[in-house]
């Protein structure tokens, strides 16, 4: 398997080799020692077909930007923050003020 990796990485990166002819690419694949079943998945681009040759389990994720209420909430809690120091200093000011001496 690491040699599928390292090959795929490699036609990553090659420019050449990504736009490469149907003969130059199996050429590359049997130079690089890639099994001829893997090699067939590879030139079919058959992603589904290779992951499933080298035992790879399907990968699913999931992108999903924040909710309004997600939000909201973070902004709030800001805000409650900012309250709440302010809040503080108030009452550190007004327990001064009626302090005797």
């Amino acid at each position: 398997m690491g040699n599928v990796v390292e090959f795929l990485a490699r036609v990553g990166k090659d420019a050449a080799l990504r736009y490469a002819s149907g003969e130059e690419m199996a050429a590359e694949l049997e130079a690089a020692g890639i099994a001829p079943e893997l090699s067939a998945e590879i030139h079919a681009g058959n992603a589904g077909g290779l992951r499933s040759l080298l035992g790879q389990e399907v990968f699913f994720a999931a992108l999903m930007p924040p909710g309004p209420d997600e939000d909201t909430e973070e902004e709030d809690d800001r805000q409650d923050d900012e309250e709440d120091e302010e809040g503080d200093e108030k009452l550190s000011l007004s327990s001064e003020s009626h302090a005797r001496p």
